[in-house]
């Protein structure tokens, strides 16, 4: 039984207690005021009372005795219900604190398994990182001269939909400037392997220019690459750049509060070329 079926139950017994008890108030009222009523009769029976007067106001006192009587015999089997809700009750209480446990469990499991996961990937990527850094590779970039095979001033993490308009003037920019930049078009041919060109890449890259967008947060490998960029960071310092294209602080914040607590470049503030003088010189710092 779900939590929320336990609940309803346990919300459903109360109101039956509830009403119970209500009326078993009311019997309880009724019960002291005809025993009110039979002591006023008796306090108006004195020496001076006719016979007949007499035998009247017994009769009231019997019919209200046994009208008493009917109220606590109504009173008893109130109590007993009343009883038995609040032994159901408890059941149903007990059965909630247990499917609780459950449920937490469920979640400390959960968050165990998402835990370990974590763990394993950033271990995958560091390992594909320490194997692309000694595997040789074919150099096709648009660089202005020639660059050490496993050395990439930077790499480009994007979203394809902001290509035209944002990604590729900025890499082209980049590369004008003298910087060897991994980006997608310059680097992949027909017939590479995607994830590999991706690992070797981000393994041979300084520093991960990560274009946060409204769609780079709903594709995968933007965060394949992102994950393998943070790999990287934990164990080299820092190594994120992050430019927000069309996002808010707060729709940041919702996908990695790490990322929004970085201090980022926007593309609302900054035209391309000045995103790629404030990228070249922070990569000039290294």
């Amino acid at each position: 039984m779900s939590l929320e079926s336990i609940q309803n139950s346990i919300s459903s017994v109360q109101r039956d207690i509830e009403s119970l008890q209500n009326r078993l108030t009311a019997k309880a009222r009724d019960e002291a005021s005809k025993t009110d009523r039979i002591a006023q009769i008796n306090r108006s029976i004195n020496k001076s009372t006719s016979a007949s007067s007499i035998e009247s106001k017994q009769r009231d006192m019997l019919r209200l005795q046994e009208e008493i009587a009917r109220i606590q015999h109504d009173k008893a089997d109130l109590a007993k219900r009343i009883a038995e809700k609040t032994a159901l009750l408890h059941r149903h209480q007990a059965d909630f604190y247990k499917e609780q446990g459950r449920e937490q469990k469920k979640f400390t499991d959960a968050l165990e398994r998402e835990r370990r996961d974590q763990g394993h990937l950033q271990q995958y990527l560091l390992d594909r990182f320490r194997i692309g850094l000694h595997e040789p590779r074919r150099d096709t970039g648009m660089s202005s001269g020639p660059k050490p095979e496993s050395d990439y001033d930077a790499f480009i993490s994007h979203a394809s939909e902001y290509k035209d308009d944002l990604v590729r003037p900025l890499a082209e920019e980049l590369v004008k400037r003298g910087r060897s930049i991994w980006y997608d078009e310059f680097k992949l041919t027909v017939g590479d392997s995607l994830r590999r060109s991706i690992d070797k890449g981000l393994a041979r890259s300084k520093f991960g220019i990560v274009v946060l967008s409204p769609s780079f947060f709903a594709k995968n490998w933007p965060q394949y690459e992102l994950d393998g960029l943070v790999a990287k960071e934990v164990s080299g310092g820092k190594v994120i750049l992050p430019i927000w294209h069309k996002v808010s602080k707060n729709e940041v914040m919702q996908y990695s509060p790490s990322l929004a607590d970085k201090l980022a470049l926007s593309t609302v503030t900054y035209t391309i070329q000045e995103l790629a003088g404030k990228l070249v010189d922070v990569i000039n710092q290294r």
